[in-house]
């Protein structure tokens, strides 16, 4: 269990950058700001286990330590969903615990099947449980902290 993202990323640096992008198959999401983050990779390499459902991607926000969990997904939404809430879990047992305040979750499919009314029930659910914000978005995502 690691006491600060700088630990963590120190002891973890093969599955680190400096970038704020992250990119598989066609889906991107790009941080559209002037600060400082680090990209984590977090399947097969923060977490290298099979048997567990992880996200893609971590990103540290280094001004005030929020997190954003990444999936690039297909277009099963409720799976990517899914494995973000398993990271979120991973993260707090044995890797360092976030506050919820300070979590983000963001999928990027390739399209969304579901309904307007479906996609504002999953973000409200995690918004509720899991952390501060869920964007779900198709293909391209820029997003601009606030």
């Amino acid at each position: 269990m690691h006491n600060s993202f700088d630990e963590l990323i120190k002891a973890n640096q093969s599955c680190c950058s400096k970038s704020k992008v992250a990119y598989e198959n066609g889906k991107r999401l790009e941080i559209d700001s002037k600060e400082d983050f680090t990209k984590i990779r977090i399947d097969d390499c923060l977490i290298a286990s099979k048997k567990v459902q992880k996200c893609d991607f971590g990103f540290v926000r280094h001004l005030n330590d929020d997190f954003y969990f990444i999936e690039l997904k297909g277009k099963d939404v409720k799976i990517a969903l899914d494995q973000i809430i398993s990271t979120i879990s991973i993260f707090e047992s044995t890797i360092i615990r976030i506050p919820k305040d300070k979590r983000f979750g963001f999928i990027i499919s390739s399209r969304n099947p579901l309904s307007s009314t479906e996609t504002n029930n999953l973000k409200q659910a995690f918004a509720k449980r899991y952390g501060r914000l869920l964007e779900i978005k198709s293909r391209e995502f820029k997003y601009i902290p606030k």
